[in-house]
């Protein structure tokens, strides 16, 4: 029972679309109807501009954060529960129930979980992707290569094979969530940081 409550409440706690509440408190605009229509930081931030993408972000990544404290919290000590803890809570932004099972790609509340199962993965998986960015601008290739170095180093670092299976589920949501990215990429389509989307 506690489980079910744990993940449900997870998934719950995830479905909280940040970017669009954001969109309509400040700029009274939809962001899904502009850009990639995405409710993640990247496209908030074509949209809405660097402050109020920070705030989208710091919401997306507590989301994260909150969702493993939560299981703590309820002195869930079951490293299966709590990955499924930080698996709902992701899901829950990818598809969230408020906006008809649409959302985000979950990048950035997956550092949040990250961050509280392993600081020192979720660190240098950052560093990875803030690397691919300045090289390259583009943020759905940073993306991609985080969740590709997270999964790597679970296995390198040893992780408790309950994180290894995490970080292989991130990889298969975020290669899934970013593969109309990946046929851009290939096309040389994708558009770049820093490119501004006008709205009326």
């Amino acid at each position: 029972m506690k489980t079910a409550l744990i993940v449900v409440s997870c998934y719950l706690l995830g479905s909280i679309p940040f970017g669009y509440i954001v969109g309509k408190l400040f700029k009274k605009v939809d962001i899904r109807e502009y850009g990639s229509g995405n409710i993640g930081a990247t496209n908030a931030f074509r949209i809405l501009g660097p402050s109020l993408a920070a705030l989208v972000i710091i919401g997306d990544i507590g989301k994260g954060i909150l969702s493993i404290h939560l299981a703590q919290y309820l002195n869930i000590d079951n490293l299966v529960i709590i990955t499924f803890a930080g698996l709902a809570v992701i899901c829950g932004h990818d598809w969230s129930v408020f906006l008809g099972f649409k959302g985000g790609k979950g990048i950035a509340t997956t550092f949040g979980v990250l961050f509280v199962l392993n600081p020192t993965i979720s660190i240098l998986a950052l560093i990875i992707w803030g690397v691919v960015v300045i090289t390259t601008r583009y943020v759905s290739l940073a993306s991609i290569c985080a969740v590709i170095s997270i999964f790597i180093l679970t296995i390198l670092f040893k992780q408790p094979y309950e994180y290894i299976f995490f970080g292989g589920i991130i990889l298969v949501l975020g290669i899934f969530n970013h593969k109309e990215n990946i046929i851009r990429l290939k096309l040389r389509k994708e558009r770049k940081i820093g490119e501004k989307i006008e709205i009326n």
